[in-house]
């Protein structure tokens, strides 16, 4: 390898390690030997692999491409059926040899390698079609083909020809209005799948049933609102006006006389008055206790709390609480419960969900079984110490 490939290689590391990036890619190095990709990653460092790649004609390109006389490769691995020797990059990556096109190093499917032309990431076109990602859309009339815009100038997920809408997904939406069709505005975090005509709501392409064009508009994460009903998705739904509901917890909805689960289904047996957040996953009110809109059999309310996730700490044999209750395992004073359903046998006294940091590293057990992980010595270790038992 040249003095500058070395300095580049090390360079882009001492990047990664300055910026303290999860995740940085490193690149190829080719010692003459043999080549290797690396990366950096933040919970463990620098990895490298051996590339099945010759040394001596190996060549590393951009977008975390490479090839050599025979094969292509992309992030180290080979790319099937792709012809090293006419193989190039293209920007943003795409990249072809002289038959198929690829992104990221995924097949492009009946896209012409002769063509193909990028417009931009994700976005491409040979003299067939366009394609989002390695979907064709089935662009009808590729010259009348436009991407749809928000009223921000930003582009949507939908585009249009003079004979058809598209949502970029691949599918086709016959019998639009062609002067109205539009994209429905949204905040930047909210999902980009509604967009209308004067006549039907879409979503993800598909119509809306009963949507209301005149008045729809997005209210939340793929949920819309118009003068009569709240649609999850394409899906209507009983609540009539989503901005009434109050947020309870992760994933439950209270509006003063039902308790709804994200799909707004009603919860029959909640009490609404006392219905309310525990922790994470868990729920309660003066009868109950759920498991996001599961009810737990035979829980007491009263006593019922999520099992502690706690770290071991090998030195001082002594643990340390995480994060608080799990998100899957509660208690109370007489069972143990796994979501909705109760561990037979299991005491709940004795109850632990312990990172060990060795063998598996999330351990479930109580002083009679292990229910979730394998044998550690710090495991047994805690045990021999509490229990006086291995």
């Amino acid at each position: 390898m040249s003095l500058n490939k070395y300095i580049s290689f090390y360079a882009t590391l001492l990047m990664c390690l300055v910026l303290n990036l999860s995740s940085c890619t490193v690149g190829y190095k080719n010692d003459g030997k043999e080549v290797t990709w690396h990366t950096w990653n933040e919970g463990n460092g620098h990895n490298s692999r051996k590339v099945a790649a010759d040394p001596n004609s190996f060549e590393a390109l951009e977008d975390d491409y490479g090839r050599d006389a025979v094969h292509a490769f992309y992030e180290g691995d080979i790319i099937e059926g792709a012809d090293g020797s006419s193989f190039k990059t293209l920007g943003n990556w795409y990249a072809s040899d002289d038959k198929h096109v690829y992104i990221s190093g995924n097949l492009i499917k009946g896209a012409d390698a002769s063509s193909f032309k990028v417009h931009r990431y994700r976005l491409g076109e040979d003299k067939n079609d366009f394609y989002n990602d390695t979907t064709a859309l089935n662009i009808r009339d590729k010259d009348s083909f436009e991407i749809l815009k928000y009223s921000s100038g930003k582009e949507s997920s939908y585009a249009k020809d003079k004979y058809n809408g598209y949502y970029m997904n691949g599918t086709v939406i016959p019998d639009i209005d062609y002067q109205t069709f539009h994209p429905i505005d949204v905040e930047s975090w909210q999902d980009r799948c509604y967009a209308a005509d004067k006549n039907k709501v879409y979503c993800y392409g598909e119509v809306v049933p009963m949507a209301d064009p005149a008045t729809f508009k997005v209210v939340d994460f793929a949920i819309g609102q118009d003068k009569n009903r709240a649609y999850k998705g394409k899906v209507p739904t009983q609540i009539k006006d989503y901005t009434k509901l109050e947020m309870v917890g992760p994933v439950m909805y209270n509006d003063g006389t039902n308790i709804y689960d994200l799909d707004f289904k009603i919860l029959p047996e909640a009490d609404v008055a006392t219905f309310e957040h525990i922790e994470n996953n868990w729920y309660k009110d003066k009868n109950k206790i759920w498991w996001m809109s599961k009810p737990l059999p035979g829980a007491n309310p009263q006593t019922f709390m999520p099992v502690e996730v706690s770290s071991y700490r090998s030195i001082s044999g002594k643990k340390d609480p995480l994060r608080g209750g799990d998100f899957n395992f509660g208690k109370d004073d007489k069972y143990v419960f796994y979501q909705d359903s109760i561990i037979v046998g299991a005491d709940p006294m004795s109850f632990e969900k312990i990172d060990f940091h060795d063998g598996d590293s999330w351990t479930v057990f109580d002083k009679n079984k292990v229910y979730q992980g394998k044998d550690s010595p710090n495991r047994r270790k805690y045990l021999k110490k509490k229990y006086g038992k291995r």
